[in-house]
């Protein structure tokens, strides 16, 4: 049995194309209604959702507040207290100093997570920068109150006890060290790309 294939100059026609076609259509058709859907919700919900993000930004940065003056007034008490009016039993004038310094160091860790929640709201973007120094402030935080503390009481302090605190101290050099760095490449990308 012999097929016949169809005659030269009538063409068969191509669904898989003319479903292309069909789609294409379809999309130009739909595409100014999404586009209009999506702007007028965009129109209405951006400046919602921007002040929203900014009543929240600011309501965590005055809570932040609070609980840097809260740990000030508690740091600037606490230390009164210890040093002179109550001093504790097993504890000195340089513990209540290093105390202090622990409890102000935290709280300049607050302010700075304060001032970058203020950064966020006024140009509306975030930075590395104000992280590293917190992470900066942090270690330096830990070094202060590790070395007041082993310089304290250093001749009770056990072996095991000692080695650890000695790689803590070790630790927090290094991100220290790591941070100054970030700060550098930071730094040496801002001048290059301007």
């Amino acid at each position: 049995m012999q097929t016949t294939d169809p005659a030269p100059d009538k063409e068969q026609p191509d669904d898989s194309r003319q479903g292309d076609q069909q789609h294409k259509d379809e999309d130009v058709r739909l595409e100014p209604h999404r586009s209009t859907q999506s702007e007028a919700v965009r129109r209405v919900v951006a400046p919602w959702l921007g002040g929203a993000d900014t009543v929240m930004y600011t309501l965590i940065g005055v809570v932040f507040l609070a609980g840097a003056l809260a740990m000030l007034i508690y740091s600037v008490l606490t230390f009164f207290q210890d040093a002179f009016i109550h001093p504790p039993e097993n504890s000195s004038f340089a513990d209540a100093v290093v105390t202090l310094i622990n409890d102000l160091l935290l709280v300049m860790i607050i302010m700075e997570v304060l001032r970058t929640i203020g950064s966020y709201i006024e140009d509306r973007g975030a930075s590395l920068r104000p992280f590293l120094f917190i992470g900066a402030i942090s270690a330096t935080r830990r070094i202060l109150a590790i070395g007041a503390y082993m310089s304290i009481h250093g001749d009770t302090i056990m072996p095991a006890d000692f080695n650890r605190r000695l790689t803590d101290l070790g630790v927090n050099a290094g991100v220290i060290l790591a941070i100054v760095l970030a700060l550098f490449l930071l730094s040496y990308r801002a001048q290059t790309d301007e």
